[in-house]
């Protein structure tokens, strides 16, 4: 594949398309966790990392710009997959024709690396197994029936380290560095809008039934990484938004005065000064101050003469409290999240 010769019409209308790969060169991370000090990293947006051997892990070198994989000691199977077909209307454009794919990677330990593009029905692999730096590219003709477009970077060795510099995909014969990405913006954002009720392709609602992403919204599942819970089919929740106001996050602020006693969203298990948590209405303890009249008196007894209070006019503080909720002034919009 490497030495196929392209024309000069072949290579004109690969420019006029778009990368199919979301994070093609994986500066983007979600789910950072911080350990002893040191960034980990768990799946970089876009892609799904898996690794069931032990003490494998996955993150990025900030010097070289690289993917940097390590598998795991024992011969499980590791896999590092994106599923290209998620965007609206993929079944329109990507049946009957060719992609090509080109991943660079380099290998420090001996064996087989495997690189496929997956329709679904059929599937077109290229192995490399030498240390070094390798460009692979890939070139696979979808099935007029596919049922998904996936790439996959997988490999059984273990202890092998594998380092991705970047990975492209789009139709044509020749697969081109830094086409425009068919993903505009970040998936996992979260758009608002003042005059309609039902969401743009692309997005979700916020304001339905909670509901469990599937097996076609991996990239949006890698972003959320189940913070708002994990469904029974083991994807992530989307957030219920319904009726609920926005709040910037506290970060440590002392701004929120109640930001360590907010609670998980959804069915997840994130609590306090986090981002997407939750936190119930209150009033701010307060005083009222009485303005009385004092306009009659007691004179009986041995003691001397009192003011007592006019039951007739007793407070001035004017306070109507027969609403159902605390709330400013509001315009409803639909929230939603980006998928593609």
């Amino acid at each position: 594949m490497e030495n196929m010769q392209i024309t000069t019409e072949e290579y004109l209308y690969a420019l006029g398309q778009n990368n199919l790969v979301y994070n093609c060169d994986f500066r983007y991370f979600s789910n950072q966790t911080s350990r002893n000090g040191a960034i980990i990293y768990g799946v970089p947006d876009g892609w799904v990392y898996n690794d069931k051997g032990a003490n494998g892990k996955i993150s990025f070198d900030s010097n070289s710009n690289q993917l940097v994989i390590m598998k795991s000691q024992t011969s499980d199977e590791m896999s590092f997959t994106q599923a290209l077909h998620e965007f609206p209307r993929w079944m329109q454009m990507l049946p009957g024709k060719t992609v090509s794919a080109k991943i660079i990677l380099s290998l420090s330990v001996k064996g087989n690396v495997s690189v496929q593009l997956a329709d679904g029905i059929d599937s077109t692999s290229v192995t490399v197994s030498q240390t070094g730096n390798h460009e692979v590219n890939i070139q696979h003709n979808i099935n007029s029936s596919a049922t998904q477009l996936v790439l996959s970077v997988s490999s059984l060795v273990p202890n092998a380290e594998i380092r991705i510099t970047q990975c492209c995909a789009n139709l044509g014969l020749v697969a081109l560095q830094n086409l425009p990405c068919i993903i505009q913006g970040i998936i996992g954002e979260r758009k608002q809008y003042i005059a309609t009720e039902f969401p743009p392709e692309g997005e979700f609602s916020l304001c339905n039934v909670p509901v469990e992403l599937d097996k076609n919204y991996t990239r949006l599942n890698s972003v959320i990484n189940y913070r708002f819970g994990k469904g029974s089919n083991g994807y992530s929740m989307l957030l219920d938004m319904r009726g609920y106001f926005s709040r910037a996050w506290n970060n440590q602020a002392n701004v929120d005065m109640n930001a360590t006693e907010r609670t998980a969203p959804g069915t997840g298990t994130i609590t306090g000064d986090h981002v997407s948590t939750f936190e119930n209405d209150i009033f701010k303890k307060h005083d009222h101050g009485l303005n009385f009249s004092t306009d009659l008196m007691i004179t009986s007894g041995t003691g001397p003469s009192m003011n007592i209070i006019n039951t007739k006019a007793t407070s001035k503080t004017n306070i109507e409290a027969d609403g159902l909720e605390t709330r400013p002034k509001n315009i409803a919009e639909l929230y939603t999240i980006k998928w593609a």
